[in-house]
């Protein structure tokens, strides 16, 4: 909506306003200001706007309209009022079961780790966490998603979840180098009439260009290195439209004090604030080097991110790559 230009926090904090009057109904305006983290003269300003078009209203507080209903609906693409918990994530709600052992047989199918590529499956709860989480923060619905690499099936999670929840996803495209999982994902979406595409391709190399600034949000879970990280989340944000607060999700491995000011340090000089992390949000199965957790981090761009890496990567990127020239040079 062109309104956003004149917000900060651009579309996307006018599509918070309307979500959250979407979720709550007729909500008072300081409340409102409250939930979605805006002053309440900002909040009142984009009510005014939107009052003028027909969208928002004053009955009982601020509240849609009929148009405005359609507006949220038909242009914005939500549809679900269902709610769940949002901190800690101490597991998924009996609920979401169904998709739990749909995921649950799927990750029994899937090819065997490549440790090769520092491969190391997360559990079917940490993939549904995923899920909730990108929902809980108005990542799935109306939303074109790259997922950046998906040994840990995160797409089908997402898919599967909207399934369940009636809700649509605009499209997710996955990257991702191993041709197993290419394979396998692309058959499993075919089977399941999920809105994924899976690309083969190498993240050393630069994103097809038919993808470039054509994303709102991107997940990986990269390499557990500081280039891999890097390297990774670059290409997200090649991805990414380029507009304020638009989202990344990262999960990546605890690090000793210096490497995180450094992992953080790319990230911010990288465009993004870091809005939210969740340590050991996620587990994986058997993954020694991370102890068997990484955390989750929340990005929200500031305004044009900035790619680290351009172009084609050259440098080392896996654990095993590293540990290898060690060894070379302790020879």
């Amino acid at each position: 909506m062109a309104i956003g230009a004149r917000l900060a926090e651009g579309p996307e904090g006018v599509r918070r306003i309307l979500r959250t009057v979407y979720l709550e109904g007729a909500v008072p305006i300081r409340n409102l200001a409250q939930m979605v983290g805006l002053p309440v003269p900002v909040v009142a300003a984009v009510r005014g706007e939107l009052e003028k078009r027909r969208i928002l209203t004053r009955k009982g507080g601020v509240a849609l309209t009929g148009d405005g209903l359609g507006v949220v609906e038909n242009l914005l693409g939500f549809s679900s009022k269902e709610r769940f918990t949002k901190f800690d994530f101490p597991s998924t709600p009996a609920s979401l079961d169904g998709v739990r052992a749909q995921l649950a047989a799927l990750g029994q199918k899937r090819p065997k780790v490549d440790v090769k590529l520092d491969q190391s499956h997360a559990t079917v709860e940490t993939i549904l966490k995923r899920a909730v989480y990108l929902y809980q923060n108005d990542a799935l619905e109306g939303r074109d998603i790259l997922i950046l690499g998906d040994d840990d099936l995160t797409s089908l999670a997402l898919g599967l979840f909207a399934k369940h929840l009636k809700i649509k996803i605009r499209r997710i495209v996955v990257l991702e180098f191993d041709r197993r999982l290419v394979a396998y994902l692309t058959e499993v979406a075919q089977e399941e009439g999920l809105p994924i595409v899976v690309v083969a391709h190498d993240l050393r190399e630069e994103i097809p260009t038919e993808l470039v600034g054509q994303f709102d949000v991107f997940l990986t879970d990269p390499p557990y290195t500081l280039p891999g990280l890097e390297l990774f989340v670059s290409r997200g944000v090649s991805a990414l439209l380029p507009q304020v607060s638009k989202q990344g999700y990262v999960c990546f491995g605890r690090r000793t004090p210096a490497e995180t000011a450094a992992a953080m340090g790319s990230l911010v000089e990288m465009g993004f604030a870091p809005v939210e992390i969740f340590p050991n949000f996620n587990a994986y199965e058997g993954a020694q080097v991370l102890g068997g957790v990484s955390q989750m981090i929340r990005l929200v761009a500031t305004g044009k991110p900035k790619p680290l890496v351009v172009g084609t990567f050259m440098g080392d990127l896996y654990t095993a790559d590293r540990k290898r020239k060690r060894i070379l040079r302790d020879e």
